[in-house]
């Protein structure tokens, strides 16, 4: 059974949690590795999606002298995009806010892409503290950015939630030995719980529909345990 105690803290992802950004995170990444004579095909970007671009740039066979370079390239290609909040996500951000979870962001995107986008989609000061890839020595799966984040919150990690859309960011919540809400169409239900987890919801709404009951019409998970 699912659990859906009400958390002390919070944390979220960024990308495909909070905005809508797996295609232009395709389109960067098609533009960065081109670069390098590497083909990026929808298939296998679809099929072996990861945040952990470290893992994805060996897959493919980059250079690992190269990697720092192509994410630098990545993110600046990310920059000049413009995504688009994924729906319920900002109004279910701001009702745990009004129940009194604390709120924070770790995630494998740079600062300089995703601090823009916060003040442009009005979430500015929502997240207590954010963690972003600059931010850290190691990455995601490496719990270092929610731990750093749960320091700063104050919050025991077996009290928090760690809400995302990849297997990777379920490996890391575990690592740090929070709770886990598996959301959105990025990972299959099926890989989700093939990785441990009992429930895949539609999205942010939806899980803090379950926590509190939903308003208005039911906005159902996407696949269950």
């Amino acid at each position: 059974m699912r659990d859906l105690t009400l958390p002390d803290a919070a944390v979220f992802d960024w990308d495909g949690t909070i905005v809508d950004t797996l295609g232009m995170i395709y389109r960067a990444n098609v533009v960065v590795l081109g670069r390098h004579g590497i083909a990026l095909s929808r298939d296998w970007f679809r099929e072996r999606y990861t945040p952990d671009w470290r893992k994805a740039y060996a897959d493919l066979g980059v250079p690992e002298a190269l990697w720092e370079e192509s994410a630098r390239h990545w993110s600046e290609e990310m920059g000049r995009m413009r995504p688009r909040a994924l729906p319920w996500a900002r109004g279910g951000l701001r009702r745990l806010q009004r129940h009194g979870v604390r709120l924070g962001l770790v995630t494998a995107s740079t600062r300089a892409v995703v601090e823009p986008n916060l003040a442009r989609l009005n979430l500015t000061g929502v997240f207590e503290t954010a963690w972003y890839a600059d931010d850290v020595e190691y990455g995601k799966p490496h719990p270092e950015g929610l731990l750093r984040a749960l320091d700063v919150l104050g919050v025991a990690a077996a009290r928090t939630v760690y809400v995302g859309d990849t297997v990777t960011d379920l490996e890391m919540a575990r690592a740090a030995g929070s709770g886990f809400a598996a959301v959105g169409a990025t990972t299959t239900p099926e890989s989700f719980q093939r990785a441990g987890a009992d429930h895949v919801w539609a999205g942010v709404g939806a899980w803090v529909d379950d926590l509190f009951g939903p308003i208005g019409p039911s906005r159902g998970g996407a696949g269950s345990g």
